[in-house]
């Protein structure tokens, strides 16, 4: 209702030159998904009118998916991001990045991840369906870690305690890259 409603208010008369102007309003101001809905909305106005032959529907707009390889760093930006970590003393963070990379692990599967998983070289994860999701560590990163937290005095519980994921500012915690920056920026 909307987009004819917008349709009306910029052309008046419903006809070929009209929609096919309305098509490239759309495509000026909006993005693909959002024109592709006005544009189904439209050719359903045009059925409802009975009086416009077929060939005035608006054709939708086919838009080519982001690649997300650009959200993806570099095994040379990986390798500088631990090095410096390691060397600004975020022993934390560099363990963090670390098992993210060698595990291929989500970030909602490193909150589970305790220091017991570590000594047994895996985690196994219960998912939808009854799925069994197994993620092994491997050996050198085991080894690294436990002595990291054993010279911490940790020895068992959670990987990230949970001082670790409590909000900031009363707002919903999330583990995310954006969420480390702002960590290691503090």
């Amino acid at each position: 209702m909307g987009s004819v409603r917008l349709f009306l208010a910029l052309y008046r008369e419903p006809t070929q030159t009209n929609f096919l102007s309305y098509r490239q309003y759309l495509i000026d101001h909006y993005k693909a998904a959002t024109i592709n809905q006005r544009i189904y909305a439209i050719n359903h106005y045009i059925r409802f009118l009975g009086t416009m032959p077929e060939n005035w529907l608006l054709p939708s707009v086919r838009s080519q998916r982001r690649s997300y390889l650009d959200q993806v760093i570099s095994n040379e930006d990986y390798e500088r991001l631990k090095a410096c970590l390691r060397a600004d003393g975020y022993t934390f963070w560099y363990f963090v990045v670390r098992f993210l990379a060698a595990t291929g692990a989500r970030i909602s599967e490193l909150l589970q991840m305790k220091i017991e998983h570590l000594r047994l070289g895996y985690l196994d994860l219960y998912s939808k369906g009854g799925k069994i999701r197994r993620i092994y560590f491997p050996d050198a990163l085991c080894q690294e870690a436990l002595s990291w937290f054993s010279q911490n005095g940790i020895i068992s519980g959670f990987f990230i305690p949970k001082q670790k994921r409590k909000p900031h500012h009363g707002q919903r915690y999330q583990l995310s890259a954006k969420t480390l920056c702002h960590a290691l920026s503090d």
